[in-house]
């Protein structure tokens, strides 16, 4: 395009030129000692023309030679750019489809070349964390952070994310304390506390940090509250392993009084209370829940627990009859209480018309009990053998949402052989 353009002026000035000297062509003589040379005006400024577009297209030669090294080393640069980047595409891929190995090899092969060699490094680090090569996942980290000085805080940030999903915790703690100190505002790495500490169930530490990642928005009050209850539940928990009562009662009074009542949280310190023989204390506290706070947990564990005053106790929980009258948890309740107090008629009762709404193995093993009580050898049997049949097939009725902890099993059926799988209420 430039050579027509060029070629269009010079026929310009050519035409102009014949124009001017149609008439007068003019003369010109140059002498430079013995020598002479005449000539006419035109023929001068053609011939000038000539020579200057002469040297000027020698003097373009000259230069596209001596600019040839540099062109063609651009000439390479760019093909081992595009194939860096053909290679960042198929590691990409690879990683994708799960071939760390393979991804981790094209990412780094011609990382010298790539345009974006944050990318490839921070690719090949999860394809090494995939590969459990934990030394090389840090090493592309490094080299990251040294390819893009500004990018640490991110690149510290997919460290400590890579270390927490690898359970290295206390690496993790250490590069997001220190991201905190940098900046105190920035959401992420609370995140990846939060997700640290349920990980480690470490439930002091998430508990402390609820408080900010709510006041920053980062969790809803949903997800906080059921955070808050499984932490209470899990320190009660713990608390119950320790040999001191007065660990697990410090433990209690450090629930706050908005979750005193909660079902979950009063179950978990009542199967500690039970354990340690605590019955009269059990009793009282799911007295005091229960009255405004129903739960069919809760009256399950009421049947577990046997107070000092058995006959009170069967007395209030008949009490709830009027309002829950229907329900199999509270029967399966009172059939406990009845044998408890020796009546063994009322807990036949109760216990029958448990199975009657909702039939599960551990009532037929409680009705069982009855029945041997009362010289009734065959029902028991009987009784036991359905208990014993829906146990091992697992035939539990769709009315039966929750199963009940490990110690509940301990406790419901402690001095007994027969072993159901038990059930019990949802919370």
């Amino acid at each position: 395009m430039k050579a027509v353009i060029f070629g269009l002026i010079v026929l310009i000035l050519a035409i102009g030129l014949e124009l001017l000297t149609h008439d007068d062509s003019g003369y010109l003589v140059i002498g430079y000692g013995q020598w002479m040379i005449e000539t006419t005006l035109t023929l001068a400024v053609i011939v000038l023309g000539l020579i200057f577009i002469g040297g000027y297209l020698a003097l373009r030669f000259v230069s596209h030679i001596g600019k040839a090294p540099r062109r063609l080393g651009e000439s390479r640069q760019r093909r081992r750019s595009s194939r860096a980047s053909k290679m960042l595409i198929e590691g990409l891929i690879d990683i994708e489809e799960g071939n760390w190995d393979r991804a981790e090899r094209a990412l780094v092969k011609d990382i010298a070349y790539s345009n974006t060699p944050l990318l490839n490094y921070i690719a090949a680090a999860r394809s090494a964390q995939n590969q459990g090569a934990y030394e090389r996942r840090d090493h592309y980290l490094h080299l990251a952070r040294e390819a893009v000085p500004a990018a640490t805080f991110a690149i510290e940030l997919i460290q400590a994310e890579l270390q927490v999903n690898s359970g290295q915790f206390e690496e993790a703690l250490a590069i997001l304390n220190h991201l905190r100190t940098l900046d105190p505002r920035h959401p992420q790495p609370l995140k990846l506390l939060k997700s640290l500490y349920l990980q480690q169930r470490d439930w002091d530490q998430l508990l402390g940090l609820l408080l900010q990642l709510c006041k920053r928005r980062l969790v809803s009050k949903e997800e906080a509250h059921s955070l808050e209850v499984m932490a209470h539940v899990e320190l009660l928990q713990e608390a119950a392993q320790s040999e001191s009562n007065a660990a697990l009662i410090d433990r209690w009074k450090a629930v706050p009084n908005r979750f005193r009542k909660h079902p979950k949280i009063v179950a978990a310190y009542v199967y500690a209370l039970i354990d340690r023989n605590e019955h009269d204390l059990a009793e009282q506290l799911l007295q005091d829940t229960l009255k405004g706070n129903w739960s069919d947990e809760l009256i399950y564990l009421y049947g577990l627990v046997q107070s000092s005053d058995l006959v009170a106790q069967l007395t209030r929980a008949e009490a709830w009859l009027s309002q829950q009258g229907d329900n199999p948890w509270l029967l399966l309740t009172l059939g406990r209480l009845a044998q408890y107090n020796g009546l063994w008629g009322k807990a036949r009762q109760y216990l029958e018309t448990s199975i009657a709404y909702a039939p599960r193995s551990e009532a037929y093993h409680e009705l069982g009990k009855v029945l041997e009580e009362i010289g009734d050898s065959e029902a028991a049997l009987e009784c036991y053998s359905k208990g014993l049949s829906m146990a091992t097939r697992g035939a539990v009725e769709e009315s039966v949402k929750f199963s009940l902890p490990e110690k509940a099993r301990e406790i419901s059926l402690s001095g007994s052989d027969y072993t159901p799988q038990l059930t019990g209420p949802a919370p």
